[in-house]
Formats: structure tokens, C-alpha cells, sequence
């Protein structure tokens, strides 16, 4: 295979020598122009003058559904007031949806879809920190809000705190008719306080954590995600219907973010049981419990590839979160951070106006 250049010997070696494959290597040959951005910048380490760099960023830019999912939420801002109060659930999921699969292409808080976007989110907040939808439909907003880095303000410490408060006396949450917490649902609400650093040494957080840990691969009937194939399905779409998909790979994601070491010897385990499940490409399977089926899945690999370097190659880094791609949007002078982000306390919500901006 040609020699990649890169400015990451630690990362580049131990892929070499712990993996059959180097993923990198494949990731960087890649089909999605995202993916092989964020190996660029944060696995080889490219200058932002490489000419590589600059044209796979132009890449992700101008890429096809990212245009087509920008004009789409900008349509669905505009025209809310159209919406029926009965399909309010509906159009706040759908709406988290296109948002969760934007941040794909490495789209960010300051670009006036999103921002615009954000902030009508934000306002159908409730005053105990919810919002009007199922306690997963929360989870799966509020994840999507604190991922664009909307963190430390006091509607997401509200949301957090809310959050917090429905934690079982099994340290789980949901509810299964195995008698146990929801353990799909557990992992994601984990997932959802990673962003918070404050919350990485919460002892309620670590017992959510000991939770999942001591129900590894149970069935979890009746949960919002059931059976033992759940733990070998890795791929996952940006509805919220596929949001608790992920099996070992969710979890190893949910742990790494947690600052959560591989000492222990069930999370050790985990680990080895992923990297066993590269494909000779050198590619991750989007499932591995029907093995005729078996597809390699470039998203899942970019995936497995993050897990791998916050466990082994810069472990307790001291960071709650893997660090995202942000992409400068060419030709934005005025872009500014909304006020309820600055300082929500002297702010009200913002209402929500039309942008004729794509970015």
C-alpha cells in the first residue's frame, strides 16, 4: 500500500502493529468525503495549507445531501407555524434528525440554518427542563443540541438536571418487562451527559455506568431496543427510530467519551470482541450476528477508529468529549453566536426568522 503522508507516527504505528489492516489507510481512500476529512485533520494531522486538506474540505462542502439537508431545514424553520399542534412530537424529532445528520458534514452552531434551527428547539423547552415528547424522543433532542456545543448554558443544565432526576434505583433508566432499566436507553442518556465534563466523576453517572456494564448482553425485553442481536448491530442512521442502534460499539463510543479506562476486564473484553470484527478490507461490518450478510460500512469503521484511539492511543486525555470537526464556512463575516448561548440568563429565546443563506 502507498506510504500516506502524516505527521501522527504514534497513531499511524500502532494501527499498523495491533491491526490486521490499517484502517486509516482505507478510511483515507474513502467514499465520504467527511470521513476522509476527519482522518486528514485529526488522525494524520494535515497543515491547513495541505492541498489534501483543502480540497476534501471543498469536498464536504459542496457534497450533494448536505446541500439538499440545509435547504430542507431552512424550509421546515420557515414554514413551522404550518405544522399541526398534533404532529409537534413528529416535527421536533424530524427536525433533531436532519440537525444529527448534519453534524456528519461537520456542520456547526454558526451558520444560520443551525442556528436558527437551535433556537426553535430550545423554545419548546418546558420549565422542568423537558420537552413535550417521550422520555427517548429526549433524549435523542437533547443529545442533538449538545453535540453543535450548546452546553453551558442554563437550558441544557436544566435539561441535564431533568434528566438526572429519572434516574431508577437501578441506575438505569426506562423501563423493561425483564424488571430491569432500559439498557439501550441508559447508554444513550450516558452518551448525553458525556458533553457536560462536570458530569465524567458524577457518582451517579459512574453507577449508570456500572449499570450497562453489569448487563451486557442481555436481551433487554421490552426496551426501546430488544434481543441479542442488539449487541452486534453497530450500524446507525440519523433517525431517531435507529438512534439506539449500535450494539458493543455504542457502548465502547458511550465509555470512551466517559473518560472510562480499559482496566476493567469487561470493558477489556468489549474492546478485543470489536477489533475481532475487522473485515479483511479492513473495514467494520454494519452487523456481525448474520454473518452471509455481512457489509463492510465506512461509517462504522470511522467510528470504531475514534473508540480506538481514546482507548489506546491517548487514554484518560482528560477531555469528556471526542473531539469534533469543525469547518470554517468560507465567506461568513457577520456570523455571531446567538445571545441564549452568550448569556441565557439576559436573553430570552430567540424567535426564529427565515435565512436565505445555505451554507
Amino acid at each position: 500500500m502507498t506510504e500516506i503522508k502524516h505527521k501522527n507516527p504514534k497513531l499511524m504505528n500502532w494501527f499498523d502493529t495491533e491491526l490486521p489492516v490499517n484502517p486509516v489507510h482505507v478510511l483515507y481512500h474513502g467514499y465520504h468525503a467527511p470521513v476522509r476529512y476527519e482522518i486528514l485533520k485529526h488522525f494524520l494531522l494535515a497543515e491547513h495549507d495541505d492541498e489534501r486538506l483543502i480540497q476534501t474540505e471543498q469536498d464536504v462542502k459542496t457534497a450533494q445531501r448536505r446541500v439538499s439537508l440545509l435547504l430542507t431545514l431552512e424550509r421546515i424553520v420557515r414554514n413551522i407555524d404550518k405544522f399541526e399542534k398534533s404532529r409537534e412530537e413528529e416535527m421536533l424529532i424530524k427536525l433533531a434528525s436532519i440537525m444529527k445528520e448534519l453534524r456528519f458534514y461537520h456542520c456547526n452552531r454558526k451558520m444560520n440554518a443551525i442556528r436558527n434551527a437551535l433556537a426553535f428547539l430550545i423554545r419548546f423547552q418546558k420549565a422542568d427542563g423537558s420537552f413535550p415528547v417521550s422520555l427517548p424522543a429526549n433524549v435523542f433532542i437533547i443529545d442533538t443540541i449538545l453535540d453543535y456545543g450548546i452546553v453551558t448554558n442554563t437550558y441544557m443544565e436544566k435539561a441535564l438536571k431533568w434528566l438526572l432526576s429519572l434516574q431508577n434505583t437501578d441506575k438505569g433508566w426506562g423501563a423493561t418487562t425483564a424488571g430491569h432499566s432500559d439498557i439501550w436507553l441508559t447508554i444513550k442518556v450516558l452518551h448525553t451527559f458525556s458533553y457536560n465534563i462536570k458530569y465524567i466523576r458524577n457518582t451517579k453517572i459512574k453507577k449508570g455506568v456500572d449499570f450497562v456494564l453489569s448487563h451486557l448482553y442481555a436481551e433487554n425485553t421490552g426496551g426501546v431496543f430488544q434481543g441479542k442481536e442488539a449487541w452486534e448491530l453497530y450500524a446507525q442512521n440519523y433517525n431517531f427510530d435507529n438512534f439506539f442502534y449500535g450494539g458493543i460499539l455504542g457502548v465502547l463510543e458511550m465509555l470512551s467519551r466517559l473518560n472510562t479506562g480499559y482496566e476493567d476486564t469487561r470493558i477489556h473484553a468489549l474492546l478485543r470482541a470489536l477489533i475481532a470484527r475487522q473485515m479483511r478490507s479492513g473495514h467494520w461490518p454494519s452487523q456481525s450476528y448474520d454473518l452471509p450478510a455481512c457489509r463492510s460500512d465506512e461509517r462504522v469503521t470511522m467510528r470504531v477508529v475514534r473508540v480506538l484511539k481514546l482507548f489506546y492511543i491517548m487514554p484518560m486525555g482528560g477531555s469528556a468529549t471526542i473531539k469534533s470537526v469543525r469547518i470554517k464556512q468560507s465567506g461568513r463575516t457577520s456570523a455571531k453566536k446567538p445571545a441564549f448561548v452568550l448569556d441565557p440568563i439576559n436573553n430570552p429565546k430567540p424567535e426564529i426568522t427565515g435565512t436565505d443563506e445555505n451554507e
